[in-house]
């Protein structure tokens, strides 16, 4: 293999659909609570790493993905989150999904509109029609996608790990939590409020955590072109790296 080597220097441990390569142990530094957050404005590449970290940790669950869109631009997250998205996730934790994961974007013209993925370990997502879905969100389009055990993963790769400005690594951010990252509730001022939550986060699963022996041959190319991006991004290889796989490597 050409460029850096990295046998020599990284230990791996996986954890669902994540590696983490390291030189010396992360340590998890524990996120402040008590505190007043500062106004949300963007989706930053940190949040959007908690998110990706969290969900790539996650056992292999089934799922349904939604796409909830808001016809009326004029409406701004926080009427839309305290009213609509509460009513729609109140009702999907109702009829029997373990947890609901959503995720705010933005259109072009500006209009919001929402992400949802529900889980479910122990037994298939009930079926949802999509006519009762929209009578439900009643603001808009709706989408419903159902994803087989074990491809989620799929869908966390296609909405979340895009990175917002080039970033491609955080090596200091080792912690994943969201603090009360699960509450919808509307708040004053411009901010769009939380990119994302978690309801039933008490509900996840986490997959087991292996330390293993070498890295699996399917991510041998790929973490050497993560080493190279970062070295020719920082000038220097972090201590701590994380890989995100396609495919899971622990239940």
């Amino acid at each position: 293999m050409t460029g850096i080597a990295y046998d020599s220097r990284f230990r791996f441990i996986a954890q669902g659909a994540l590696v983490v390569a390291y030189r010396h142990l992360p340590r998890p530094v524990a996120m402040p609570r008590g505190h007043k957050r500062g106004k949300v404005t963007e989706f930053s590449d940190r949040s959007r790493r908690r998110l990706a970290l969290l969900l790539h940790r996650l056992s292999p669950a089934w799922g349904v993905f939604i796409t909830l869109t808001v016809a009326d631009a004029s409406l701004s997250p926080q009427q839309v989150k305290a009213s609509a998205l509460r009513r729609v996730i109140d009702w999907l934790m109702g009829l029997g999904f373990e947890a609901v994961v959503w995720k705010q974007e933005f259109q072009r013209r500006g209009a919001v509109h929402y992400h949802l993925l529900g889980l479910c370990w122990r037994k298939r997502p009930p079926w949802i029609k999509k006519k009762d879905l929209a009578a439900k969100w009643g603001l808009g389009f709706v989408d419903v996608s159902f994803v087989d055990k074990g491809r989620v993963v799929t869908y966390v790769t296609k909405y979340v790990r895009k990175p917002a400005s080039g970033s491609v690594v955080d090596s200091t951010h080792t912690d994943i939590s969201d603090d009360a990252a699960g509450a919808v509730e509307a708040s004053s001022g411009a901010s769009p409020g939380r990119f994302w939550g978690i309801r039933g986060r008490e509900n996840l699963v986490w997959a087991k955590v292996v330390l293993l022996e070498r890295l699996p041959e399917f991510l041998e190319g790929k973490f050497q072109r993560l080493l190279e991006r970062v070295q020719e991004f920082l000038g220097f290889v972090p201590g701590v790296l994380y890989l995100f796989s396609r495919q899971y490597l622990t239940v």
